[in-house]
């Protein structure tokens, strides 16, 4: 029997075409073809000829699969199981853990979604077929020094929220580490045995790959993993502040610079625009360009004369004090961490304050939505609050690098539902904070660094454009070309523009584009990093690295992991209940409390009344006998 052709169907929601596997347009809407390749954690397929599962999934090998029907949502069961409850309380980790898709049908392995992963061709035809996403071990020997420190201060931020979460021996398994672009992903979670992982075990695994480091760090990389081996380096901060240092060391090497343009409009069907970019860039030719790079992109809310003060003014307040941060402070992650954290509880404190001097209420209170991008040479430090968007595009990825504040995100940190499930929900897109709403104790800010060790550029945009998952469908098209040098970065902002207008057009659109590019330095070899030069860190009584200090993306602010106070979310948000799964974790004591309280009410209700009908017979105050008895 001959089986059919498999077919791959258009993502979009009002298309759904079916195509040929290897087109790149859909044939009906032209819309750019999604191919979601996903990784099962079990082996399912023992033939490596390809076939389909259920008509949707076709295996390209034990594990690898590519999902013919993206449109659609995948099968997942009513009550997620503890081993997959971890990756949605990792959320905010992503992209260095990957999503939890769903169920491969009609078998118990999960299928999971790392966004994109390395192709060749115009048919995107996997560039790992075996492996989905290369190992650290197959790239190691080849990278640069830059790139082995950045992969090792990558894994050694990851240490404290996987150990949180007793899956940190994941970090010791290296089959399971892999680079997708610059980012270190981890193919899946692997829970630590009766004995917690120790930093001893990271140590021995840093040890074999010391002898294949660079020749400028190998020494440097060698007594490293030998003071975690024998517990002379005990804390996962200690790394990352020795690592700090040597890839501060190591960067002098290479030459950044960093070139801007934003661009915001109104949009097709509004009349007045409530977004804010900085800096503006009304002309092709006033593109930013240096070593030190700022971008702000915001989306007001609070309709006419409230959205657009807000936007323009938290921009103006953080231009303002960003650009009086001192040559000193500009090297000094934790100053860094610490000040952005001050200056965007200070724009919100100012709007704030306004609406309570104009007695703004309710759905009339102005507030914005903030996603900032500020470089120092290799370190890019990004902050969001609410649901516009960054995302960090490299020659053969694309990774959304933020976790919308809204209430189906928060749905999935809390463990409750994979995230396409939440979307589902009834106001999943409300938010749970934004700028301006509450005052700053309500407010917590999103923050992340990230060391660039080549060419790539950031992303910052509203739902304008990110609406309808436009960005994962075009990025190809419309940013990879400045990488690629055949766009300038003018022309691409202002065709996103264009294309949001085109394909979504339902509300402003603001876009900014942040192109990072790394070059050897003319005037510095190669520089020689020693453990001498940083070894001076373990005698620092305090560590203020981002492990301990602000690194907000990858913890959760509400510890107590339950939802959110209802002051916390913003009035001219809330409008309509949570959904049921976010009531649960209150529902039950408040129905148990009542069946206790129904109990002891109908049982001193018929105490009372045998009481009554003893004193109806007995006009007499009863004797201190009686009472005894009763008692």
């Amino acid at each position: 029997m001959s089986h059919p052709e498999p077919r791959i169907h258009c993502s979009n929601p009002h298309c759904t075409a079916s195509n040929l596997l290897e087109a790149r347009f859909c044939d009906q809407c032209s819309t750019p073809v999604i191919r979601r390749y996903l990784w099962s954690n079990k082996k399912v397929i023992n033939s490596d000829q390809k076939q389909i599962n259920n008509d949707r999934y076709l295996a390209l090998s034990e594990q690898i699969f590519l999902d013919t029907q993206p449109n659609k949502p995948p099968v997942t069961p009513e009550e997620v199981p503890p081993e997959v409850v971890v990756y949605l309380q990792l959320f905010p980790c992503y992209p260095h853990i990957p999503q939890a898709y769903g169920l491969l049908d009609g078998t118990d392995a999960w299928l999971f979604d790392y966004g994109t992963v390395p192709t060749v061709g115009s048919e995107e035809l996997l560039a790992n077929p075996h492996q989905l996403i290369p190992r650290i071990e197959d790239l190691w020997r080849d990278a640069t020094a830059l790139q082995q420190l950045n992969w090792l201060w990558q894994l050694a931020k990851l240490w404290k929220p996987l150990s949180a979460k007793n899956v940190a021996s994941t970090l010791l398994e290296p089959d399971l580490i892999r680079i997708n672009g610059q980012v270190v992903q981890l193919l899946q979670l692997h829970q630590d045995q009766t004995d917690p992982a120790s930093l001893r075990d990271l140590g021995n695994l840093w040890s074999q790959w010391a002898e294949y480091a660079r020749e400028n760090i190998q020494e440097l990389v060698e007594q490293l993993a030998s003071r975690l081996e024998t517990g002379i380096v005990d804390r996962a901060s200690q790394v990352i502040a020795i690592l700090d240092l040597a890839i501060n060391r190591c960067r002098q090497a290479h030459q950044y610079s960093y070139q801007i343009y934003a661009l915001s409009d109104s949009g097709p069907s509004r009349t007045n625009n409530e977004d804010a970019a900085y800096p503006t860039c009304p002309e092709p030719n006033d593109v930013s360009s240096s070593e030190n790079a700022l971008a702000i992109v915001c989306d007001g809310v609070g309709g006419h004369d409230g959205g657009e003060i807000a936007s323009g003014e938290t921009i103006q307040y953080l231009r303002s004090k960003i650009s009086k941060i001192t040559l000193e402070e500009k090297y000094n992650s934790q100053k860094i961490l610490g000040k952005l954290v001050t200056y965007i509880n200070g724009a919100n404190d100012i709007i704030s304050k306004r609406n309570d001097s104009e007695q703004r209420q309710e759905r009339q209170r102005m507030g914005t939505t903030l996603v900032m991008a500020l470089s120092y040479a290799q370190e890019m430090y990004l902050a969001h609050v609410g649901d516009s968007r960054i995302y960090w595009i490299t020659p053969n990825s694309c990774h959304q690098v933020t976790v919308d504040d809204d209430l189906a995100s928060r749905e999935v940190r809390l463990g409750y539902a994979l995230y396409r499930d939440s979307l589902q929900y009834p106001s999943a897109g409300a938010l749970i904070q934004a700028i301006g709403m509450r005052d700053s104790a309500a407010l917590h800010p999103n923050l992340q660094r990230y060391i660039i060790d080549d060419d790539c550029i950031f992303l910052l945009c509203t739902d304008g454009l990110s609406d309808f998952d436009r960005v994962e469908q075009q990025w190809k098209q419309n940013v990879l070309p400045v990488l690629e040098g055949k766009q300038n970065l003018a022309n691409a902002v202002q065709d996103l523009i264009a294309l949001a207008n085109e394909k979504n057009g339902h509300d402003n659109v603001t876009v900014a584009l942040v192109h990072c590019q790394v070059k050897p330095s003319p005037n510095v070899s190669e520089v020689q990093v020693s453990w001498s030069d940083v070894e001076f860190v373990l005698e620092e009584s305090t560590l203020w690295t981002d492990a301990n200090l602000t690194d907000s993306i990858w913890s959760d602010p509400h510890p107590d992991n339950t939802t959110l106070a209802t002051n916390e979310i913003p009035e001219q948000q809330i409008g309509e209940p949570l959904p049921a799964k976010s009531r649960g974790n209150w529902l039950k004591p408040l129905v148990l409390l009542l069946i206790i309280s129904t109990i002891i009410g109908l049982f001193a209700y018929y105490l009372l009344q045998d009481i009554i009908q003893e004193n109806n017979s007995d006009p007499n105050q009863l004797d201190s006998q009686d009472i005894e008895t009763r008692e």
